[in-house]
Order: structure tokens, then sequence, then C-alpha cells
């Protein structure tokens, strides 16, 4: 597949500019060589099923970055990503908040060694991918209640996603959880996991990523008490018997 980087800056900044967020030369640039080498890992790793560069741009990049003119952020904050992949929203949120320390975490090997080395390629500092899954990681001292934010896109549906995110948030810490048009039901469905967690959703807001015609939406989870030690349940369970 020959790839045209002038066509493919052009397109990417023109997505950010609909966007409304602020951006350098040099960002552009890390996205460039970000897809470049995401397409020849992907030959080895399958890290995605999307790989045409317009697809890549709108669906992975400009949907990760869509959440960040909803972000309140005045002073460096510490962020999880759940499930991230290849990196999707965390890494490419990185690029564009570069003081922010990011933790990426995949149950997936091979995904988080793509990482590893997308990070040390793009010259990274403030960022490190896990492989673990985020029962066990939230067991962690270090891990539990320490995070300012814990963002997830496509991981799994809302009451189950809550077990795993909410014990790592701070208390008045957030989530922000991408979801699809079933979002309401999602909600119906998780008061009870809401309630047992510790949270509540402060807010969902419908997002409008340029040039993708799926329905997006963004539920905001705030923390306000702490979780009890139990949660989440072993590896497996929370998805088993959702709260």
């Amino acid at each position: 597949m020959k790839i045209n980087k002038k066509k493919f800056i052009s397109q990417l900044e023109k997505g950010i500019k609909d966007l409304d967020i602020s951006y350098s030369n040099e960002q552009l640039q890390q996205l460039w060589e970000y897809y470049l080498f995401f397409i020849e890992e992907n030959k080895k790793y399958n890290l995605s099923t999307i790989t045409e560069p317009e697809e890549v741009i709108k669906k992975h990049f400009l949907d990760s970055l869509v959440i960040l003119n909803q972000l309140n952020i005045d002073q460096r904050k510490r962020w999880l990503d759940i499930g991230t992949g290849a990196g999707f929203p965390g890494m490419v949120l990185k690029l564009f908040l570069p003081g922010d320390s990011f933790y990426l975490l995949d149950s997936s090997s091979k995904k988080v060694n793509f990482l590893n080395q997308l990070i040390y390629k793009l010259g990274l500092s403030g960022i490190d991918a896990t492989h673990g899954r985020a029962e066990d990681l939230a067991k962690i001292s270090e891990w539990r209640g320490s995070f300012d934010f814990v963002c997830s896109r496509a991981v799994a549906s809302l009451n189950v996603l809550l077990e795993y995110a909410v014990p790592f948030l701070k208390i008045g810490g957030l989530a922000y959880l991408y979801k699809g048009p079933e979002y309401k039901t999602e909600i119906e469905e998780a008061k009870n996991a809401l309630d047992i967690l510790g949270a509540k959703i402060k807010k969902t807001i419908e997002l409008d990523v340029p040039g993708l015609e799926a329905e997006r939406y963004l539920i905001i989870v705030e923390k306000n008490n702490s979780t009890e030690e139990k949660y989440p349940r072993r590896a497996g369970i929370p998805k088993k018997r959702p709260l």
C-alpha cells in the first residue's frame, strides 16, 4: 500500500482543525510516524483490521482526540488507559498532553510490545505500556486509587467496565468512557455497579468525530466514594457476572 505523506498530513490536519484542537507540526509528524509503524507491525501482529489511511485518521486518531475539549486540565494528571490495544486512545492523547503521565494497560503482550517499541521510537517519556489485567493490577497499592483519569474505548459493556475502572481512580477522579448508540441501555444496566463501586455519572456527551458517521458518546463517571477492597473481583468474574 503506497501512502502519500502529504495527503495523510493534510487530512489529519483538517480533522484536528475541525475538532478545534490546538496542535503543532511536531504532533502531526508524530502521528504520521505512529501510522507508519502501526502499518508495518500490523502485518506481524494483527493489531487492528482498520489500516487504510483515511480510516485510521478518523476511526483511531480523531476518535481518540475528540475528548480533548471535554477535559478540564489545570495541572498535570495521571492517566490509565484500560484495554489500550494499539494505543487508542491513550497513546494518541499522550502526544497532545505531553506533560501528563500515561499508563497503557492491555492483556495482549504483542500489543504491549508494539507500544513499548513505539514509545522508544518516538522518544517519549512519562508513558508506560504494561501487560496485565485490570482485575489484578487494581489490587496493587501503587495502582489502586492513584489515577486522576481513566479512559477506555470499546472494551466492555458499562457495568463491566466500571468494575475495571473505578477502583483505579482517586476520589474525585474521572473516567472517560467511549460508547456507541446503545449507551442509554448500558447506563440503565449500570446503576447497581455505580452504587456498589462508589461512583456516579457526571455527564454524557454526544461526540462529533469529523468524517465519522457512527454515533459516538462519552460517558464521564466521577468516583465519589472509596471502593470496597473486594472489587474488582478476580479475573473473568466481572464479565461473567456483571454487578
